[in-house]
């Protein structure tokens, strides 16, 4: 944890270790239409401990909070991301970036029947996500992260429902992580990210990680409720896996490729002309607006996948600093871990990667590059045009 984060979690356990007052939350009774003090604590805390943010009095401005969903060794590769910065970490070679899950939470002078939680990413609270409830907290494991989040609660009477006013904070704009179970490793959300040309990767429809031969039951309900997953998009298309079905079952449409990994001298890569085929089917598969969410694996999620997370980010125009990160953060993995080290994955397997698509026109972008790639392997304008429409929010 760096100095930054360690100081500010010290000063905040030293809050709560003080039993510090937290504010008054003026709530609208709507059938008496008074302000009463209903909510006396609101609270955004991180299930670790490690911080807390109390709302200020109703009716004065208050300052938004910007929450990191990741904590620990994850958090500093992520926040202080230099090349080569997790052979300093993962010693273990375990799975060490779950992300940390934020939960709301609030008290009240009298017990309603239940509780509303609703939560949105727009001001006027349209579009909201509701949560029933009949605890005083709700705990949120799928946020976005470098988003604006909105929500208020209710208190649901018999004869009478009290609203608190709306609260705000955001997510600090970090990579998105989900855990899916013990089996699955890997696993994170490949959107997010800015592009050259002011738009964003979406979050939520494109999921990277492992294989999940031995997804538990729980997993499958965190692929298929959670993350909502349509489409499996296995990369594994040489003999690994035969069973011609996802694990998730028949109702998620199984896509297997033999994907290439990588270029020139490492793996057989993008530019190996036995690869094509099973290259454009896997590009494809972004270019159907019904296929998302879609996960996509190989066997560790780090060579095959990250090839092909990284022709797309870099179709959509990401950044060779996140494009970078991105890649060397399966280093976090216990799979994606290697004994050769990230100056060996990252500045020789991926370097290739990223060189020889850069260097294949020095006078044009990468992300132009990536689209004359792409037309020359096959893919069609429309289906490039199709795969940014259906990717990037604007």
């Amino acid at each position: 944890m760096n100095k930054k984060v360690k100081a500010i979690s010290l000063m905040l356990s030293a809050l709560l270790s003080a039993s510090a007052a937290f504010s008054l939350v003026g709530c609208k009774d709507e059938k008496e239409n008074d302000v009463v003090n209903f909510f006396p604590i609101v609270a955004l805390a991180q299930t670790n401990g490690d911080l807390v943010y109390q709302p200020t009095l109703d009716g004065t401005p208050s300052e938004k909070v910007e929450i990191p969903l990741l904590s620990g060794d994850i958090y500093t590769v992520c926040k202080e991301y230099e090349k080569f910065i997790t052979d300093d970490y993962n010693k273990e070679w375990g799975d060490c970036y779950a992300p940390t899950p934020l939960t709301i939470s609030w008290t009240s002078e009298e017990t309603p029947e239940y509780y509303t939680l609703e939560i949105s990413t727009n001001e006027d609270m349209s579009d909201a996500e509701s949560y029933v409830t009949f605890d005083n907290q709700v705990t949120l494991s799928y946020l976005f992260m470098g988003y604006d989040y909105y929500y208020r609660i209710y208190a649901n009477y018999e004869d009478r429902i009290i609203k608190s006013r709306i609260f705000e904070f955001s997510t600090e704009y970090l990579p998105r992580t989900v855990y899916v179970d013990e089996a699955v490793t890997n696993t994170r959300d490949w959107g997010g990210y800015y592009t050259a040309d002011g738009n964003r990767v979406k979050q939520g429809i494109v999921y990277r990680g492992g294989k999940m031969d031995s997804i538990t039951e729980e997993g499958k309900r965190v692929m298929l409720q959670n993350l909502g997953i349509k489409t499996d998009l296995d990369t594994r298309g040489d003999g690994e896996y035969q069973a011609g079905v996802s694990p998730l079952g028949d109702t998620v449409k199984y896509v297997e490729t033999k994907g290439p990994y990588y270029a020139g001298s490492y793996g057989v890569g993008i530019d190996k002309l036995e690869y094509r085929d099973g290259l454009c089917e896997e590009i494809r598969v972004f270019a159907d607006e019904d296929n998302f969410p879609i996960y996509v694996h190989c066997s560790l999620g780090r060579d095959r996948t990250g090839t092909i997370c990284f022709l797309i980010n870099a179709l959509l125009g990401v950044g060779e600093e996140d494009l970078y990160r991105d890649y060397e953060l399966s280093m976090m993995s216990r799979t994606g871990k290697d004994e050769r080290g990230a100056e060996h994955m990252v500045g020789g397997a991926f370097k290739a990667l990223y060189d020889f698509l850069a260097n294949s026109n020095k006078n044009k972008t990468l992300q132009e590059n990536a689209e004359a790639f792409m037309l020359y392997i096959g893919i069609t304008q429309d289906e490039i045009d199709s795969i940014k429409e259906n990717m990037l929010e604007k």
